[in-house]
């Protein structure tokens, strides 16, 4: 019997670049700092101070941006030292600038304070398009072939043993021992001389092992 399984693999391939549209047009964010405002110099009286507002810069007919996402201050005197650290009470911001009252500070004067402003823009660019994947299907199908088991034949190998039977040889030594009967009457007849015949059998055993 043949069975057959078919299976579906998903599979993704890489995005395709699409050319760069040219219409409509895309906007890329660019930052850059502006120049050091200094429009103001602290007067001496107790309500007086320094006032580098936003107003006051384009009064002096400079331009700044609308587009203002950070600002930093720092004293004229001390360019490298945070205005933080100065211990004086001042404003500074993208709303409304610099101020400095006279009145807020020990000693009572603000010192010489500049500022200026991160701008950014929106620069238009071509627009770049993403490609979605694209999805491919393939199918992968197995076939089962049925098999025939396999047989083993096994050969049981009995070594048979023969042992030699043992074989007895018997020798046998005929040894003649004279015997003479001697009659002490006064006969007339002869001496018989007989003769005895004693066999004497010796046996000896002879084992033969097996090879």
């Amino acid at each position: 019997t043949t069975f057959t399984y078919s299976t579906t693999e998903q599979t993704t391939s890489p995005p395709v670049t699409t050319p760069l549209s040219t219409a409509p047009p895309c906007f890329k964010e660019e930052c850059y700092w502006s120049r050091w405002y200094d429009v103001s110099y602290p007067g001496s009286s107790y309500d007086d101070g320094d006032f580098d507002t936003i107003q006051n810069i384009k009064k002096k007919g400079y331009k700044v941006c609308d587009n203002r996402k950070s600002v930093e201050c720092r004293a004229v005197r001390f360019p490298n030292t945070p205005y933080p650290l100065l211990e004086q009470n001042i404003t500074c911001n993208t709303e409304e600038g610099l101020i400095c009252y006279n009145k807020d500070q020990l000693p009572p004067i603000c010192y010489n304070y500049e500022l200026r402003f991160k701008c950014c823009i929106n620069v238009p660019v071509p627009c770049e398009t993403t490609p979605q994947p694209t999805t491919i299907l393939s199918s992968t199908s197995f076939k089962e072939i049925p098999t025939t088991p396999h047989l083993q034949t096994k050969h049981k190998t009995t070594t048979t043993s023969t042992v030699q039977p043992k074989t007895e040889y018997i020798h046998t030594r005929i040894t003649t021992k004279p015997t003479t009967h001697t009659q002490k009457k006064p006969t007339h007849t002869p001496a018989i001389s007989s003769t005895l015949m004693t066999a004497t059998t010796y046996s000896s055993t002879t084992s033969t092992s097996p090879c």
